[in-house]
């Protein structure tokens, strides 16, 4: 249907084995040699004859064996979508202009990565069932004089690939200084409080948070003037509500004496009519949203003055308050300005809403460098590689609850995130439950940072050590979970088993759906099997040369209790030999720690 809709306005272009590009007027697609990322793939110069015109650049694929289409910063409700259906406005702050065709063995058939990431670009893609294809359609706003394309179908396994063009599309460009408070468990205060959220409350729980681990508390919305209602009529000022924080450098001095670092949420576009600076801002935010009752205008980032108004707004928080960090927020409501004339412009505004992001985050950057602010929060789907350099965090969109969803997120975010560090979504459950319902929550979220949004006073005495263990055993293997080769496993079925290896000899292996079989290296030294299945055992397999390793350890229940002291010696088994397989008992929702000697 795409193709045959579109037929009239494109050309042939070039082509990479059976996958075929066409274009419209006014661009030229020619292949290139170019080293780095590209070595794996086909690199095309485009160049446009009207630089700043719409422009259309079509991949066309056979299906072969596509089973799914791995995009970043968002996942298609369908593994393979109908190309009438499939569509994402990608922006700076929306996705990214790239993608993933992968099998049912999450192998790459064809991946693309387009250079031009900055601006909108609308991106279609799905299944043309006329022709039997794959096709992504880029329909781009205002095409450069140059860009280039890279076409891959190498066969490599799916993270391989988005390593690859994560790397390919940042194009070198410096990061975030990572933050140490960015790799350490957090308290957020959303889920817990929401906008109810208050110095004195939080106070009475910050012994309960510091001997949990967590290393940061993020004060979220609710903090600022007029932050209450779930409406945003207030925001503009970005200063503490008077009654809810008397004296917010106090406040956070008190966390940062205690060893948590305070990082205060802010959205910076938003304006509301409460706001002491909207009389003088109003004019700079022509567009309003009421919907659901939140109420509020968007600052325009194409004008100089709203981008030296932010910039000024981080700059004075920092001073004023000590704080750890920003958690940025509502970055994507600059694109109600895409499209839309510039009414009398003024020396210093930019036309383009991407570049003018751009500048918007340079400056919030040096203010917070400037001002020794080190962590900096963005959510999905800010996932973009370009936009990368302006945080040093990027966490899983709002799941409340939803550990599956949670763990799908953090583990697309982990194959896109580059040099950032991926956050899983703040972690809620019922406080009546029982501890494996806090489990759940946490082991979804493991192999990202984890975000605690229950009051520790709240928990159960259950719920509390349960979330006291896993935080700590979290903590124990940071290193392999967090900066380690991380595998995930089929990412059509929302990685039920995935791994992560130090290269040292650890292995930590999540396990969230049952009768899955875990392989391990005979030269595996250490062995951490998480247990988010239904099942009361993990089974294991041992890959090596047909000798024998003795497996010692022990098996815990959520709340850190043992429940099993194992000792074997297993056979292993060479590629073409016959499997030995070990079942292991341990609880649902609990943990196996195994020490492997040849």
């Amino acid at each position: 249907m795409l193709l045959d809709h579109f037929k009239d306005m494109l050309h042939e272009g070039q082509s990479l084995g059976a996958t075929w590009i066409m274009h419209s007027d006014g661009l030229t697609i020619e292949t290139t040699c170019e080293d780095g990322p590209a070595s794996k793939g086909i690199v095309f110069d485009v160049t446009a004859a009207n630089p700043g015109a719409t422009a259309t650049i079509v991949i066309g694929k056979p299906l072969g064996s596509i089973q799914r289409f791995h995009m970043v910063g968002s996942r298609c409700r369908e593994p393979l979508p109908a190309d009438w259906a499939g569509v994402t406005q990608v922006s700076l702050v929306n996705s990214a202009p790239m993608g993933c065709m992968v099998d049912d063995a999450d192998r790459n058939v064809l991946s693309f990565a387009y250079s031009f990431a900055q601006d909108e670009i609308t991106m279609r893609y799905g299944v043309d069932e006329e022709h039997v294809l794959f096709v992504v359609m880029l329909q781009i706003q205002r095409v450069p004089g140059h860009s280039r394309l890279l076409l891959m179908d190498d066969g490599l396994p799916l993270d391989e690939t988005m390593r690859l063009l994560v790397e390919w599309v940042a194009d070198g460009s410096a990061p975030l200084p990572m933050a140490d408070k960015a790799l350490e468990p957090v308290f957020s205060t959303w889920y817990a409080y929401l906008q109810n959220v208050d110095a004195e409350t939080l106070g009475r729980e910050l012994d309960g948070m510091s001997r949990l681990g967590c290393g940061s508390i993020f004060i979220d919305d609710g903090w600022q003037q007029y932050g209450s209602g779930r409406g945003y009529s207030g925001c503009g000022d970005w200063v503490p509500d008077p009654v809810k924080f008397p004296d917010m450098r106090a406040t956070v001095r008190r966390f940062q004496d205690a060893g948590v670092g305070v990082v205060l949420w802010i959205a910076p576009l938003l304006l509301g009519e409460k706001a002491h600076v909207f009389k003088t801002l109003e004019r700079y935010a022509p567009i309003h949203d009421d919907g659901l009752g939140r109420q509020f205008h968007v600052l325009d980032p194409r004008r100089k003055a709203v981008r030296d108004y932010i910039g000024g707004v981080c700059a004075r928080m920092a001073k004023d308050y000590g704080i750890a960090g920003l958690k940025i927020d509502f970055l994507e409501q600059a694109g109600a300005y895409q499209g839309q004339p510039l009414e009398n412009p003024e020396p210093g505004d930019v036309t383009d809403v991407g570049e003018a992001m751009r500048l918007m985050l340079e400056r919030i950057k040096t203010m917070l460098i400037e001002n020794c602010v080190p962590v900096v929060e963005f959510r999905q789907p800010y996932s973009s590689p370009v936009i990368a350099p302006y945080s040093n965090i990027v966490r899983a969109s709002d799941c409340p609850a939803d550990a599956l969803t949670n763990r799908i997120r953090t583990i697309d975010e982990r194959l896109a995130a580059g040099n950032r560090v991926v956050h899983g979504d703040m972690l809620l459950w019922d406080v009546n439950a029982g501890a494996e319902t806090c489990a759940a929550q946490i082991l979804a979220s493991f192999f990202a940072v984890p975000q605690i949004s229950v009051p520790p006073s709240a928990m159960s005495n259950g719920q509390y050590e349960s979330c006291r263990f896993l935080l700590s055993l979290w903590r124990k293997h940071r290193n392999v979970l967090l900066n380690g080769r991380l595998q995930p496993v089929s990412s059509i079925l929302g990685y039920p088993l995935v791994h992560a290896f130090d290269g040292n000899g650890t292995q930590v292996s999540g396990v969230y759906a049952p009768d899955m079989i875990i392989d391990v290296d005979a030269d595996t030294r250490t062995l951490i099997i998480l247990n988010a299945s239904t099942e009361n055992n993990v089974t294991i397999r041992l890959r090596g040369d047909g000798g024998t390793v003795k497996l010692t350890g022990h098996a815990y229940d959520c709340t850190g209790a043992i429940t099993m002291q194992f000792e074997e010696d297993t056979d292993t088994f060479r590629e073409n030999g016959d499997a030995t397989i070990t079942t292991i008992p341990v609880p649902t929702y609990g943990i196996l720690e195994l020490a492997l000697e040849r």
